[in-house]
Parts: structure tokens; C-alpha cells; sequence
């Protein structure tokens, strides 16, 4: 997907659409916001053992918008558990010849969250969907809410992700660092002190998620990091000081499809 066409506000709330955009595009993007909107109410995400009910964010994360013949209109939602982001799904609409909706979903969790619509369970990964690791040569948590979130930045920035489209030769493209966290969060119950959630974009359309998480108590605290797939279609490798810290390669079209796996696409 290549050409953005909305204005991303690098903020934890949803981006906004173009100032002037065409009356057609427009109205698609909110028959596509509002579809979203409703799918995630209607999505019930728990965690089994012991169960525990997640909440989802009233608002998007981030919107995103590409067009190539087809049009595609994505609205992030995010899932929490005492405030950190367990699950993280884009409910994307397709307008060509006809619409089409699907919800592509990650978990973001150590643990094993279920998604269910109506009495149906939809997606129930068998693997955690994310590995805390320490951040080597990070500092100090700061002390501050704004000292942390600079040092996030500043430590987000330091990664590069690479990502290969091609299927019979590589096609390699570095994708684009947002700044600043799509979701910012603090869990204490959980151990964190303070977290953000980054994402790593061709344009605007996410293909990678990078966690950053202050973990430990105030005094003793350590940054760490996860990253998260966002696009099965292509291989991806996050590289820092030019040593690779993460690495997947691109999903069969089984594999996209198969509910067992912590990354998901599903029909409406």
C-alpha cells in the first residue's frame, strides 16, 4: 500500500482526515469509521484463565487510509487489561466494485486473550503474542511522565524496521518510525511504570508494533521492549546498533487464516 491519504496526528487520539477531501472519499471514510466503531463493540475479548474481561478503547489509536484501485479505510482499537495493551486490531474497509470488511488482529499480550462475537469465538491464539525483553544500553527510567516519554521517543527511534514485500525477489523498504505512541499507558498492578506503543508504517498503514515498557518498581525500574507483526504478507527484521532483535518471515495464506496464531485476519 502506497499512497497515504490522511493526516496522521501523532497523538493518542485517531488521526484525522484530509481538510479537503473529495465528498466521495469522505463519506466512504466515515461509512468505513462507523462500520469499525460498531465490529469493535461487538468484539468480546477476555483472557481465559483466569477469565477476565478486556476493555476496549472508546476511540481508534490510529486511522489510516490507502488507496491502489481499491480503497482502504482502517480504524485501530485497542484492548486493555488495567491499562496496558493487551490486543491491538484494525477493522478495515475495502470499497472497489463492492465493499468488503475485515478485522486484522495482534496480540500484544504474554498471556492468551480469546476474541468472541456473539456466542462464536473467533480468534484464541495458542502462544503468547509478544516477548519482554530488556533494552540494552537504555537508561534509567526518568522520574517524570514527560522525561519517560522523551526517553521513549528517543529509544523508539534508535530501532529500524525493515520490511520485504517481494515473493520471487526481495523488495525490500524501511518503514517509517510515528514519533510519538499511538497508546501511552501505565500499569502498576502489572509492573509498569510507564509504556508506550509505536508504530512502525508504509505511509500510514501500519506493518510493525514496537512496545516500550518501563518495568519494575519507581526506584528499580528497567525499560523493555516487544515488537509485534502487523502485515503477514511480508517478511519483517527490526535492527538495532546493526544487530537484528527481531525477525519474522511472511505468513502462507493457511497461516493468515488459521485462529490459532497470534496474528489474524477475519472476515466481518
Amino acid at each position: 500500500m502506497n499512497t497515504a491519504l490522511v493526516t496522521l496526528l501523532l497523538a493518542s487520539t485517531p488521526a484525522q482526515p484530509p481538510n479537503n477531501p473529495s465528498a466521495d472519499t469522505k463519506a466512504e471514510a466515515e461509512e468505513a469509521s462507523a462500520e469499525a466503531r460498531k465490529l469493535a463493540a461487538e468484539y468480546v475479548v477476555r483472557f481465559d484463565k483466569p477469565e477476565v474481561m478486556l476493555r476496549v478503547e472508546p476511540e481508534p489509536v490510529l486511522r489510516w487510509t490507502n488507496h491502489l484501485g481499491r480503497r482502504f479505510y482502517g480504524d485501530v482499537y485497542v484492548w486493555t487489561h488495567q491499562g496496558r495493551p493487551e490486543v491491538v486490531a484494525s477493522v478495515t474497509t475495502i470499497f472497489a466494485k463492492t465493499r468488503s470488511t475485515y478485522t486484522e488482529i495482534q496480540s500484544l499480550s504474554t498471556g492468551r486473550p480469546i476474541l468472541s462475537r456473539g456466542d462464536k469465538v473467533v480468534w484464541e491464539p495458542a502462544e503468547p503474542g509478544v516477548e519482554l525483553k530488556p533494552l540494552p544500553g537504555a537508561p534509567k527510567p526518568g522520574a517524570t511522565a514527560g522525561a519517560r516519554l522523551l526517553q521513549m521517543r528517543t529509544l523508539a527511534a534508535h530501532f529500524t524496521v525493515v520490511a520485504d514485500y517481494g515473493i520471487d525477489k526481495e523488495q525490500k523498504e524501511d518503514l517509517r518510525l510515528l514519533s510519538t505512541p499511538v497508546y501511552r499507558y501505565q500499569s502498576p498492578d502489572l509492573g509498569v511504570l510507564d509504556g508506550g506503543l509505536f508504530a512502525f508504517t508504509k505511509g500510514i498503514d501500519p506493518d510493525a508494533f514496537l512496545m516500550l515498557e518501563a518495568r519494575g518498581k519507581k526506584d528499580d525500574a528497567e525499560w523493555e521492549f516487544a515488537f509485534a507483526r502487523f502485515n503477514g504478507s511480508c517478511a519483517l527484521r527490526a535492527v538495532l546498533k546493526e544487530k537484528t532483535v527481531w525477525e519474522v518471515e511472511r505468513l502462507s495464506g493457511k497461516t493468515l487464516s488459521d485462529r490459532k496464531q497470534p496474528y489474524f485476519n477475519f472476515s466481518k
